[in-house]
């Protein structure tokens, strides 16, 4: 068997020492190894595009970012190789979802101690105008803040870092938040809403930004989550907040706010940007995104295919 490991240098848990680490497990598995490093945003496109030519299996080691970039990359070719993935980011929410991350880098790396004990599990690549990403794609007031988060608060204090910047950066958002809505309207059971929103998900993850939202997702059944916040106010705002995070949502019920967050299951959801392109644009799992609205200022999500992924047995339980 031939891998490849295409790794994300400045992810906040890359390190030298995990990436032998992972070289010398395949190794010990009579594995040929090779290893490709992605010095910049989306040049890991291209070295999985590539590796997909000549390898059976390519491992990314990197943050959700990098995972989104090996599914926009498969989601351009006929995959030939196995989709594997060790989580050295901040949130890692992909790789929790998949039933990757187990705390440590080098937990997570004895998962694929015995690549025999896997399975490979057809995970669901949802679309935005044929756009891709693995998890999450989400527009409106704090989304920016995954990716403008400066790199040195996220090696430092980890997921806290998001936390300190949100922190900082919150005053300079609540403009927007007052005067600069998601003007959106969308169909729900066949029925047609207009709305001012706060903040629009679409996503296929139990977990976002490390709070557990939605513990039944399924990564493989087709169906994908859209919520929009509409907005919650006042006393509404900090008992919102007080539940989402104490033990990172562990007991947060999503749906007890409906009157505030519109949150529902589909496999195909039309939007339509009354105002035009939203001002902050698009992330797509944590880094910033280029999706062009069609011509009715719309854009479409939907499942579009299978990526092919190794994963423990546990993934899709």
């Amino acid at each position: 068997m031939k891998a490849t490991i295409v790794y994300n240098p400045n992810a906040t848990g890359m390190s030298n020492e995990a990436l032998r680490s992972m070289v010398m497990t395949l190794e010990k598995q009579d594995v040929c190894v090779s290893e490709q490093m992605s010095r910049y945003p989306g040049q890991a496109i291209d070295l999985i595009k590539k590796s997909n030519e000549d390898s059976d299996l390519i491992i990314t080691m990197g943050g959700d970012g990098t995972l989104g970039e090996a599914f926009r990359a498969l989601g351009e070719v006929d995959q030939n190789a196995l989709l594997a993935h060790i989580a050295t980011g901040t949130a890692n929410d992909t790789a929790s979802n998949l039933g990757l991350f187990q705390g440590s880098i080098y937990s997570s790396i004895k998962l694929y101690d015995n690549l025999n004990n896997l399975m490979v599990v057809p995970v669901d690549m949802i679309t935005a105008n044929g756009v891709p990403f693995s998890y999450v794609s989400c527009c409106g007031t704090f989304t920016n803040l995954t990716y403008e988060t400066p790199k040195s608060l996220k090696k430092t204090f980890g997921k806290m870092g998001y936390y300190m910047f949100s922190s900082v950066m919150g005053l300079s958002c609540l403009p927007d938040v007052i005067h600069k809505p998601l003007k959106i309207s969308y169909e729900k059971d066949g029925v047609r809403n207009i709305t001012s929103a706060m903040t629009m998900l679409v996503s296929n993850t139990k977990t976002f930004a490390g709070f557990k939202l939605f513990p039944s997702a399924d990564i493989s059944d087709g169906i994908f989550e859209v919520t929009i916040l509409k907005g919650l106010p006042g006393k509404h705002t900090l008992k919102a907040l007080s539940e989402l995070l104490y033990k990172d949502g562990e007991n947060f019920d999503i749906y007890k706010y409906s009157k505030y967050i519109d949150t529902f299951e589909t496999d195909n959801f039309k939007v339509v940007f009354e105002d035009g392109e939203p001002r902050l644009g698009f992330n797509h799992d944590g880094d910033h995104a280029f999706v062009s609205l069609d011509e009715n200022n719309a854009i479409e999500y939907k499942v579009s295919k299978k990526i092919k992924m190794l994963l423990p047995q546990r993934a899709i339980k």
